[in-house]
């Protein structure tokens, strides 16, 4: 976790929004005409989304630049066991160069959302729906439509709303710190748990290279 500069830069909202854990967002590619293999894409899924793998956040969203008939085909086959982990795994963005997955927990963002806060700062946005699925429908929506990523996003990853509001506020300058996010409250509940979602995926990621498979690893809750 780095300390920003505190002097105020400039760049846009779209510029610098972090989509998962490590914090930078990451593109991953295959060679033209390549298609991910299966192992492949768990390692990347177990890499970006290990502390939604084990429950300890609602969501985390990473960007496969591939075939992108291919890995939807791969997280197809993967949705029927997963479910039973209470994990789900949806394209928010297609296009030809590839995927923005959503990889996230039902139960947990349907707690997320049923905040007062979190509802109320959403209804500011525009956001009309009651139930998680339809909020989840007005999000795919907007990066349907958006040229530049939907800064409310923060809240299907599991920000604190506190810096969600920073971020939007501030259009991404002038944060406490970055880590998985741009902090602009408090930094150490922050560091606490980038720390934490950090020997997670390093767990994670050691044990799939030991073998164990992404559905096992994933904990069902």
């Amino acid at each position: 976790m780095r300390p920003e500069n505190r002097e105020c830069r400039e760049g846009g909202l779209s510029d610098d929004i972090v989509f998962h854990e490590p914090g930078t967002l990451e593109y991953e590619t295959c060679p033209e005409g390549d298609q991910t293999s299966v192992p492949d894409l768990h390692e990347r899924i177990v890499r970006h989304c290990a502390p939604t793998l084990a429950g300890m956040k609602c969501g985390s969203m990473f960007r496969v630049n591939s075939d992108p008939h291919g890995i939807l085909s791969q997280v197809s086959s993967q949705e029927f066991e997963l479910s039973h982990r209470g994990l789900r795994m949806d394209a928010l963005v297609i296009d030809d160069e590839g995927c923005l997955l959503y990889v996230y927990r039902p139960r947990l963002l349907e707690a997320r959302l049923a905040d007062p806060e979190v509802r109320d700062f959403l209804a500011c946005y525009g956001y009309a729906a009651k139930s998680c699925s339809s909020t989840l429908a007005e999000l795919f929506d907007r990066f349907a439509h958006c040229p530049t990523v939907p800064p409310e996003v923060g809240v299907f990853l599991d920000y604190p709303m506190e810096d969600v509001r920073g971020y939007i506020e501030n259009e991404g300058r002038c944060s406490r710190c970055i880590g998985c996010w741009k902090v602009y409250g408090d930094v150490e509940a922050a560091e606490k748990r980038f720390n934490s979602y950090k020997r997670c995926r390093d767990v994670f990621s050691k044990r799939l290279a030991e073998g164990c498979s992404l559905v096992r690893l994933t904990v069902r809750c």
